[in-house]
C-alpha cells in the first residue's frame, strides 16, 4: 500500500514541483508516475490483494467528487467570468508544448485533473479510512473527516503552490474572489467525497494489515466518554470508545482485531422486597342446582311433524300451514296420478307411506 499511497500523491505533488522550478511536469510524469501506475496495475491484474479493492473505490469516488466539483468550478469560471480556467494551461506543461495549445492542453490537462489529482486524492482517503476504522465513528465524523482532508492538505498545499514566486504567473492571482471560490469548491469535493466513503461497504474487511490508529479509541479516550457513538462497532459492542484500563485490558496489552473485549463487571442487583401479603378470597356461595326443565307433551294436533319419526327442520324451518279452510289435505298414491302411468306400487310405495306423505 505504500507505492499506492506514493504514487496516489504524485499528481498533485508534480505541478508544485513545476511551479517550483524543480522539475518538469512533463519529465516527472514520464520518467515516474505512469511507468509506476503502470507497474502497479500489472501487479493488480497478476498479483491481487484486498487492498486493491480500496484503491478501485478511493479512484471512484475520487473522480466523482471532483465532477461535482468542477460543477461549481466551471460555472463560476465559463457562465459568471470570475477567474480563469487554469487547467488546460497544467495541460500544456504535462505535454511540453506551446501555452497556446488550449484544446490540446484542456485535454491532457482535465484527464490528468480527473484521473491524477482527484482519483489520488480519492485513493489516500479511502484507504486511510481503512486503516484507522474511522467509519466506526458515524457518518458525521467520516464527511467531517474528508472535509478536513480537502481542506487542509489539499487546499493549503494549493495556495502553497501559487504562493510560489511563479505561481500566481502560471496559475492564477490571488483575490478575495479567486481564494474564496477555491476554498468552497474544495469544501464541495470534501462533502462528497466522505459521503461516498460512508456509502462503500466492507472498506474495513479490504484493510489486512494492523489497524494504523484505532481512531474509535482514540477519540473514546480523549472525551472520556462515547460521545461518538459507534453505527459500526466491532465485535458488536461500544467498549472500544472507553479508555484501556475501563475495557477490562491492563496498558500496553493487545487485543485481536474483531475480539470481543469484556467490559466492567455488573454490580449484583440488589435483593427485591417480599410482596405484601394479600386478603383472604371469601369462599364462594354454593351454587343451588338448576332442576331440568320438563319437556313439553306435544300433540299431532300441535305439531304437524310429530307423525313423523325423522326430523324435517332442517329442510323445513318455517312450521308448515295449511291453507286449506277445513284443515285437511289430500294426498294421492304415488302414481296415481293420472299422467304418470304407472300404479301405486311401482317404486314399492304404497299404503305404509301414506301417513308421511300425509304430514308433508
Amino acid at each position: 500500500m505504500v507505492p499506492h499511497l506514493v504514487l496516489a500523491a504524485l499528481p498533485l505533488l508534480s505541478i508544485t514541483a513545476h511551479v517550483g522550478g524543480l522539475v518538469p511536469m512533463h519529465v516527472s510524469a514520464g520518467l515516474v508516475i505512469v511507468p509506476a501506475a503502470a507497474v502497479l496495475v500489472l501487479l493488480a491484474v497478476f498479483r491481487p490483494v484486498p487492498e486493491d479493492r480500496l484503491v478501485l473505490d478511493g479512484l471512484r469516488w475520487g473522480i466523482v467528487a471532483t465532477a461535482v466539483y468542477d460543477v461549481f468550478r466551471l460555472d463560476t469560471v465559463a457562465l459568471l467570468g470570475w477567474w480563469d480556467d487554469f487547467i488546460p494551461t497544467m495541460g500544456t506543461w504535462l505535454l511540453d508544448v506551446d501555452r497556446s495549445e488550449q484544446v490540446l492542453g484542456g485535454v491532457a490537462g482535465y484527464v490528468w485533473r480527473y484521473a491524477g489529482d482527484g482519483g489520488g486524492l480519492g485513493v489516500v482517503f479511502v484507504t486511510l479510512a481503512a486503516a484507522t476504522g474511522l467509519r466506526r465513528l458515524g457518518p458525521r465524523w467520516t464527511v467531517g473527516a474528508a472535509v478536513l482532508f480537502a481542506v487542509g492538505p489539499t487546499w493549503c498545499g494549493l495556495m502553497a503552490t501559487v504562493l510560489l514566486p511563479r505561481g500566481q504567473q502560471l496559475m492564477f492571482p490571488l483575490t478575495p474572489v479567486t481564494v474564496t471560490l477555491s476554498f468552497l469548491g474544495h469544501v464541495v469535493f470534501g462533502l462528497v467525497l466522505g459521503l461516498g466513503t460512508w456509502r462503500v461497504a466492507g472498506i474495513e474487511e479490504r484493510w489486512s494489515g494492523p489497524a494504523l490508529v484505532d481512531l474509535p479509541a482514540l477519540v473514546g479516550r480523549l472525551t472520556r466518554r462515547g460521545s461518538g457513538a459507534s453505527s459500526l462497532p466491532r465485535g458488536d459492542s461500544d467498549d472500544a470508545f472507553l479508555p484501556r484500563g475501563e475495557r477490562g485490558v491492563p496498558d500496553g496489552g493487545s487485543v485481536p482485531v474483531g475480539a470481543r473485549v469484556p467490559g466492567p463487571p455488573l454490580a449484583p442487583a440488589p435483593p427485591l422486597a417480599p410482596a405484601p401479603p394479600h386478603a383472604p378470597v371469601p369462599p364462594l356461595a354454593p351454587v343451588r342446582a338448576l332442576r331440568p326443565a320438563p319437556e313439553p307433551a306435544w300433540t299431532p294436533s300441535a305439531d304437524p311433524y310429530a307423525a313423523d319419526p325423522l326430523p324435517l327442520e332442517p329442510w323445513l324451518p318455517e312450521p308448515f300451514e295449511d291453507p286449506s279452510p277445513t284443515g285437511e289435505v289430500t294426498v294421492l298414491p304415488w302414481g296415481a296420478h293420472p299422467s304418470s302411468g304407472r300404479g301405486p306400487e311401482v317404486f314399492g310405495l304404497g299404503r305404509a307411506h301414506e301417513g308421511r306423505l300425509r304430514a308433508l
